[in-house]
Parts: C-alpha cells; sequence; structure tokens
C-alpha cells in the first residue's frame, strides 16, 4: 500500500507541476507562439500523469484498461507535441513538415495516438498499483513515443550547434535535457523487459523530470517568456534623448541611430524590447544587447519571432512588456515591413494603440523608419503623433 500511495502521489505532483508551468507560461506571454506550443505539451503532460495516477489507483481491471488506454493517447500526442515545439525553435533552417504542414501534423498525431490506444492494451496489478503490462502493442506504443522524443531532442540539438547567440544556446540546454529523460529512461525500462522482473510504473517520475528540467529553463533562462531584463551595456557617442511617455520617429536609410538611441537608454537603466526586421543575432553581436529580448518581424516560424501580419498578437506582447516594466524602452525598426503586409490604416491602428500605452505607462518608444520606403500619405500622419528625428 505505501508503494501504490507513493507512486499515486508522485502522479498528482507531476500532473500539478505540469499544469501550473503551462498556466505560467500562458500568463505570462500567451500572444508567443512559443508559449502556446510549450503551453499544449505541458496540458498534455498534466493529462498524461493524471492518467497514470487513476490508472494506478484503479478499483479494477476494467477501470484500470480505460484509463490505461487514456495514458497512452496522452503520452503518444505528449510526444508529437514536443516534436512540433522542437521544430519552432529558433534556428536557420528550411521550415520542417511539422510546421510548413501543422494541421496534417496534427491529423498524424491524433491518428498516431488512437491507433495506440486502441490496440491491444492490457493491465495486470501488483503492490505499485495498475499499471500498462508489458506486451507487444504496449512496448509498440512505449518504442514509439522514446523515437519520437529521440527525434525531438536530435531537432533541438542541431538547433543548439547552429544557433550563433550563446544567449539562447544556453537557453535551449534546460529543454534539450528534458527532452532528453525519456529517451534515456529506454536504460532502465529495458532491463525489466529482458529480466520479466517487476518494477514500479516509472512514467510520471520521468514527467516530472523533464518537468523539472524545463521549468529550470521557463523560470530561470526566461524560455517561452518575453520579460524585462537589465542589460548592462557600454553607452556610446552622444544621441537625442527621449522623455518618458514620449514617441521619436527617427527618418534615416542606413544610419543607425535608432540603435545608439535605445542603447543609451539601456545603458542609462531603461530595460529594452527591440522589435525588428533584423535578425536577433545580428543585433546582439553588433550593440552587445545580449540579454535584451527581441522580437524578430518575420513569416519563419520560430520562438521569439512574429508574423508581421499578426500585428494583434505583436501590440498584445508589447503591451504584456510594458505592464512589467518600470521604466521601458521600445524600439520598432520595421514599420515599412508592416504597412506591406497590412495596410496603412491597420498599422495606423496599431500605432495609435501602441502610443497610447507608451504614454501612460511613462515609457519611451523609438521609430526607425526609412522615409522613401513609406506611403507618401502615411509618412506624414506618422510625422505628426511623434517627434521627428532627420537623419
Amino acid at each position: 500500500m505505501m508503494e501504490k500511495a507513493a507512486l499515486a502521489s508522485a502522479s498528482v505532483l507531476a500532473a500539478s507541476a505540469c499544469f501550473a508551468l503551462g498556466m505560467y507560461v500562458m500568463r505570462r506571454n500567451r500572444h508567443l507562439s512559443g508559449s502556446r506550443a510549450f503551453f499544449v505539451v505541458a496540458i498534455t503532460a498534466a493529462l498524461a500523469a493524471l492518467f497514470d495516477f487513476l490508472t494506478i489507483t484503479s478499483p479494477d481491471a476494467d477501470e484500470a484498461r480505460l484509463f490505461a488506454r487514456g495514458l497512452v493517447l496522452t503520452t503518444t500526442l505528449l510526444a508529437a507535441a514536443m516534436l512540433h515545439l522542437a521544430s519552432i525553435m529558433p534556428f536557420e533552417r528550411k521550415d520542417p513538415w511539422a510546421v510548413r504542414h501543422r494541421w496534417g501534423f496534427t491529423a498524424v498525431a491524433v491518428a498516431l495516438s488512437a491507433a495506440m490506444a486502441a490496440g491491444g492494451i492490457e493491465v495486470a496489478e501488483d503492490k505499485y498499483g495498475w499499471w500498462l503490462r508489458l506486451n507487444t502493442p504496449s512496448l509498440l506504443w512505449y518504442a514509439s513515443i522514446v523515437l519520437i522524443f529521440l527525434a525531438s531532442t536530435i531537432v533541438l540539438t542541431l538547433s543548439y550547434w547552429r544557433e550563433r547567440s550563446a544567449v539562447e544556446r544556453r537557453r535551449l540546454l534546460p529543454l534539450i535535457a528534458g527532452m532528453a529523460v525519456p529517451v534515456f529512461s529506454t536504460l532502465l525500462v529495458v532491463p525489466t523487459v529482458m529480466s520479466e522482473a517487476i518494477d514500479p510504473p516509472l512514467l510520471s517520475a520521468i514527467i516530472l523530470s523533464t518537468c523539472l528540467f524545463v521549468g529550470y529553463g521557463v523560470i530561470h533562462q526566461k524560455l517561452f517568456i518575453l520579460e524585462p531584463v537589465e542589460e548592462h551595456v557600454q553607452g556610446g557617442s552622444s544621441t537625442p534623448g527621449v522623455k518618458a511617455g514620449g514617441s521619436v520617429l527617427v527618418e534615416t536609410k542606413k544610419d543607425d541611430l535608432a540603435y545608439r538611441m535605445f542603447v543609451n537608454e539601456i545603458a542609462s537603466g531603461g530595460q529594452g524590447l527591440l522589435i525588428s526586421r533584423r535578425h536577433p543575432d545580428q543585433l546582439r553581436e553588433t550593440y552587445g544587447l545580449m540579454n535584451t529580448p527581441m522580437l524578430w518581424l518575420t513569416t519563419k516560424p520560430g520562438a521569439n519571432r512574429v508574423d508581421p501580419s499578426s500585428l494583434s498578437l505583436l501590440l498584445h506582447s508589447v503591451l504584456a512588456f510594458l505592464d512589467k516594466s518600470a521604466e521601458a524602452v521600445i524600439l520598432l525598426d520595421g514599420l515599412e515591413y508592416l504597412e506591406t503586409y497590412n495596410g496603412e490604416e491597420t498599422v495606423m491602428r496599431f500605432f495609435y494603440g501602441l502610443q497610447d500605452a507608451i504614454t501612460v505607462t511613462g515609457s519611451k518608444l523609438i521609430v526607425s523608419v526609412d522615409p522613401a520606403a513609406l506611403d507618401p500619405h502615411f509618412l506624414p500622419r506618422l510625422e505628426r503623433e511623434m517627434s521627428v528625428i532627420e537623419k
């Protein structure tokens, strides 16, 4: 009875931890694609741990078999969700099939999960409670999810080696470790199968271990979270200042005045958020902004990237950032790009909402534009709303 209670407690703990972690990420930044993908992973993991608890504590074989099918279903979906999450993490390569055809990927994942759950799942009972009997269908299920987790680990490891930013590479390590836990768990399961020994079910322990690794990345490394940070950066030559609650429009073709203004504001104690068409790695290398959060305006999917047509998501992400910072400084470089995808009126509505939030929170906004790239009627409307610096 004590063994059964201990396993049941581990299942409840794993379910609670995964649910809490998913809700934490969604509460922080529910508008980022990486946050939403992680939420699906966390909730699926919580459901898997819950089904593990229900299976262990079932009163009879029929209920145990029913909950065991739910366990097989949710763990297979969890593995597929992990693979999708790994596919959208930041590194440069052609978009993977899981991202380009996400609905097809979802359909395949659901079909595979349903097929595994509908197979010849059998259960057995011992001092640890009810557990999944290791027969051919259950071993096929276990081998399938281990292979999917292995693929996720490989994808993330490739991401780690191709990522140029030391900060992003460091942030990927906890996620890689978490995804590798189910793979290395086979080292414990295989001897059990070969010897036909009776060992306690380890699924919830595996889920909890994965959750702890990923939780460290979320809490300590700010995975999937857009948080204000203090950046220790050296200011450069003197640049025009920005008043609290003010907005500045820097009209320039190639000069980096807007970026130098942004760096100087951060060097003076501001907490920055940089939104740009330029790749974050290039900006970090050029301006020494190792910790400052950045959003890359691109149609390529990935963490900390925003589709230019999703202005509402971009605005909500910025507003969430402003709510968390007492001295926020926002640099927006790419207004011309946003106009291409949305049109003048839509971009102006986005800008009005952003500027109102800047004023109310006493934050600072720097917008860099190439006057020649904007619609002739668009630029005067911006100039009426902001202080103008021509370079």
